[in-house]
């Protein structure tokens, strides 16, 4: 091979190493933030399972409270009958 060939040659191949490395730093730099990115969307997952267990937990309190009213109504108007059945009996 003349000389001329072989500097290109030798040019040549030091652009290709200079780009590998250039790729190879853009790929660990984009590994990085694909594991940054994992990680995030672990700790979304999470928080969307506790959003999840205390939206139920409050629907279940929601449910628990609104049948808890109905047993105070009832127990209001017991009461109140009670009451009234005592002052007839006090009367009587």
């Amino acid at each position: 091979m003349p000389k001329p060939d072989i500097h290109q040659l030798e040019e040549r191949v030091l652009a290709l190493i200079g780009e590998f490395r250039r790729l190879k730093d853009e790929n660990q730099e984009l590994s990085r933030q694909v594991d940054q990115l994992n990680g995030e969307k672990e700790t979304l997952v999470e928080e969307q399972n506790l959003s999840q267990g205390t939206k139920d937990r409050l629907s279940q309190l929601e449910s628990l409270d609104q049948k808890n009213e109905k047993d105070r109504k009832i127990m209001r108007t017991k009461v109140k009958a009670l009451l009234e059945n005592l002052q007839k009996f006090d009367l009587a």
